[in-house]
C-alpha cells in the first residue's frame, strides 16, 4: 500500500492487534448483523459465508469487506437492524464532512457512542478525568462547518442556538479557513472567553489560525485541548503548543461519524486504537494484515452495536502499526498516517502518506501553513504561507527532500503564496493527489 507494502503473494504473520477475549464478541456481532440487517445478510449470502464459519480470528478474511458506497446506498433500510427507527429519542444521527466527496449519514444510539468514547479514552486517564468529571459543564467545538453540522456553525445563528444539549458551544465557522472574515474570527475568540469551556475539541489547523490572528488575546481557557476532526499538521501543533497554558492537557483523537471514537493519544502522545469497543484490522492492498512498522488501511467491525452494525467497514484511513508505547497500555500503538486517497504516488509505484509529507515539511518558525498537491506523476507543487515572505534556502532543501522520495521523474515546485484554499468539504488538507 505504501513503501512498506508486502509483496503480492507473501502473507505476513497476523500481528496480535486484538485481545483474544474480544473474539466471542466478534462472533456475536457477525451473527447479529447477518440475522438482522439487509446489507450484511446479503453480502454474506453472496459470498457463501455464514457467521458460524468464523471459528478463528484468521477466518474473518472469509467475510467480505463493506465499502463506504455500499453503506451509503443501503442506508437506512439495509443498515439499521430490523424494527429499529431513526425516530428513537436515543438515536444520534451524524453526517460526515464529505472528505470523500459524498456526505454520509450514520446513526447510533447515544449510549453506544459514549461507550466507544470512554473505551478510547482508557489510554489517557488525565483526559478521561476531565471529560468524565461531573463538574465539567462547558466545552467548545471549532471545526469546518460540515464537521459541525452546518446549521450549528452558521455565523448568522445566535449564540444560544449553537449551544448543544451536552453543553458544547459550536463556534461560528467559515467554509474556507483562510478566507474567514475578521469579524468571524473576533466573534469566535470572544465566544470562547464568554463560554469559559472546561475543554476544547478543535480542528488543529483552524484553531491555530484563530490563535495566530488573536495572538494578543491571551491564553486559551480550559483544562484540555483535543485535536480532532482532521489531521493535525506539525506547524499547527507547534503553534498551539507555544501559546497554550502549560497546565492545559493536549491530546489527539481520531473519530469518524460512522464509528465514533476510533483512537486517542496517551500521555506520551502515542495514538492507541480503541480495541475495547471495536474489532479493528490493519490491511494492505491485498487485504492481508500488515506487520509491525508497516502501514495499512483500518477496517472496522463494531462490537455490541444494537442499531447499525458495521461489518469489515473500509475506512480509507491509513495507520502505521508500532511496536509498543512506553505507557504500556495494551491497546495497539499506531501512528495515524492520513487518508489513502490523498497519498501521493512515487516513481516506483509506492505511495507517500500525508504524515510522511508532513515529516519532510516540518514546523519551521516562518511556516504559517502549506498545501502539497501532486498534479500528475511528473509534476507536484507545494505552496506555503509564511510570516516573513519567501525563504529560498528552505525551499531549496524541501525540493530536494520531496524529489528524493517521489523519484527523479517528478518535478517539484515550492513557492510562497498569500492564500491557500480549503477543500469542498471545508476541511483544509495539507496533502492531496490527482492520481487515483
Amino acid at each position: 500500500m505504501t513503501d512498506d507494502r508486502t509483496p503480492r503473494g507473501q502473507v505476513r504473520v497476523r500481528p496480535d492487534l486484538m485481545p483474544p477475549e474480544a473474539f466471542p464478541r466478534l462472533q456475536d456481532a457477525l451473527a447479529h448483523a447477518y440475522e438482522n440487517t439487509g446489507l450484511a445478510g446479503r453480502k454474506l449470502d453472496e459470498a457463501g459465508v455464514r457467521p458460524g464459519d468464523v471459528r478463528h480470528p484468521d477466518d474473518l478474511r472469509l467475510v467480505p469487506v463493506t465499502s463506504r458506497a455500499e453503506y451509503r446506498q443501503a442506508f437506512p433500510a439495509g443498515v439499521l437492524v430490523r424494527g429499529a427507527t431513526l425516530s428513537d429519542p436515543m438515536v444520534v444521527r451524524s453526517r460526515s464532512s464529505g472528505t470523500a466527496h459524498e456526505r454520509l449519514i450514520s446513526a447510533d444510539y447515544s449510549y453506544t457512542l459514549a461507550e466507544r468514547r470512554f473505551g478510547a479514552l482508557d489510554v489517557n486517564p488525565p483526559l478521561l478525568r476531565v471529560l468524565a468529571d461531573p463538574a465539567t459543564r462547558h466545552s467548545v467545538r471549532y471545526a469546518a462547518p460540515n464537521c459541525s453540522d452546518v446549521e450549528c456553525s452558521l455565523p448568522t445563528t445566535k449564540f444560544e442556538d449553537r449551544v448543544l444539549p451536552n453543553g458544547m458551544l459550536v463556534l461560528p465557522s467559515a467554509h474556507d479557513v483562510y478566507a474567514t472574515p475578521d469579524t468571524m474570527l473576533r466573534a469566535a475568540r470572544e465566544e470562547i472567553d464568554r463560554w469559559e469551556p472546561d475543554y476544547l475539541s478543535c480542528d488543529a489547523t483552524r484553531l491555530a489560525h484563530l490563535v495566530r490572528w488573536c495572538q494578543d488575546d491571551g491564553a486559551l481557557p480550559g483544562r484540555a485541548l483535543i485535536l480532532t476532526y482532521n489531521f493535525a499538521p506539525a506547524f499547527a501543533v507547534a503553534h498551539l503548543r507555544d501559546r497554550m497554558p502549560a497546565t492545559m492537557l493536549l491530546a489527539n483523537s481520531v473519530t469518524m461519524s460512522e464509528c465514533g471514537w476510533i483512537a486517542a493519544t496517551c500521555e506520551h502522545g502515542t495514538t492507541h486504537l480503541n480495541v475495547a469497543e471495536l474489532w479493528l484490522e490493519l490491511l494492505d492492498a491485498d487485504r492481508h494484515p500488515v506487520g509491525q512498522g508497516a502501514v495499512g488501511e483500518l477496517v472496522v467491525t463494531t462490537l455490541g452495536e444494537p442499531l447499525a452494525p458495521r461489518v469489515r467497514y473500509l475506512t480509507g484511513d491509513l495507520y502505521r502499526l508500532l511496536g509498543g508505547c512506553p505507557c504500556g497500555h495494551p491497546h495497539p500503538a499506531v501512528r495515524f498516517e492520513g487518508r489513502w486517497r490523498d497519498a501521493p504516488v512515487c516513481a516506483d509505484g509506492t505511495r507517500m502518506t500525508t504524515v510522511a509529507v508532513d515529516d519532510l515539511v516540518g514546523a519551521p518558525e516562518h511556516l504559517v501553513s502549506y498545501r502539497f498537491h501532486q498534479h500528475a506523476p511528473e509534476r507536484a507543487e507545494l505552496r506555503y504561507m509564511s510570516d516573513r515572505g519567501a525563504v529560498p534556502r528552505w525551499e531549496e532543501e524541501l525540493v530536494e527532500r520531496l524529489a528524493e522520495r517521489l523519484g527523479p521523474r517528478c518535478r517539484v515546485e515550492v513557492g510562497v503564496a498569500p492564500y491557500l484554499p480549503s477543500e469542498r468539504s471545508g476541511k483544509f488538507l495539507t496533502c492531496t493527489t490527482a492520481i487515483s
